[in-house]
């Protein structure tokens, strides 16, 4: 079979890139859900890059692995409504950039946040989101850099952007 594959792809007007292993990774369906994890999580790009990550720690902290350029994308789904947990950028030199979307569940008003220049944390909470379905992704753009969007449910009267510069 091998050889008739690679007769296709040889015969083809460009070369074939990747590798084997490369093809594998991104057409490999099985294991996509890294779920459910608990207690403080330190992702890396070998057990959760281009995976969904099904968080079920209330007050945890995530931890993303440095920005280096890498176009790893950690996807970070909330189970338990996060109460004091975070999502954060593995230094203190890494940033965010980007927004999330959400909706203020006493009135279904819509919410927008935008991450500022030295955000690296998205805390949850009442007010900041955090509920079970809010979602969260990481592009790994650049060395320091994530590219962030996602969807937050707030509520309590006090809504407020869940970016900070707490790491």
């Amino acid at each position: 079979m091998y050889d008739a594959i690679q007769g296709l792809v040889d015969s083809g007007p460009t070369d074939l890139d990747a590798s084997w292993a490369e093809i594998n990774e991104v057409a490999d369906m099985s294991g996509q859900v890294v779920a459910p994890a608990t207690g403080n999580l330190s992702l890396t790009a070998a057990l959760h890059g281009n995976r969904v990550v099904y968080y079920d720690d209330a007050d945890g902290v995530v931890s993303l692995p440095a920005a280096s350029g890498s176009g790893y994308v950690y996807k970070v789904v909330i189970k338990t409504q996060l109460t004091t947990g975070s999502i954060e950028g593995l230094t203190a030199s890494a940033t965010f950039l980007g927004g999330l979307s959400g909706v203020d569940a006493d009135d279904d008003s819509a919410l927008a946040y935008d991450a500022v220049s030295g955000d690296n944390t998205i805390t949850g909470g009442t007010a900041t989101g955090g509920r079970p379905g809010d979602w969260f992704e990481f592009l790994d753009v650049a060395t320091n850099l994530y590219i962030v969007s996602g969807f937050v449910t707030q509520s309590g009267g006090s809504e407020a952007t869940p970016f900070s510069a707490a790491s």
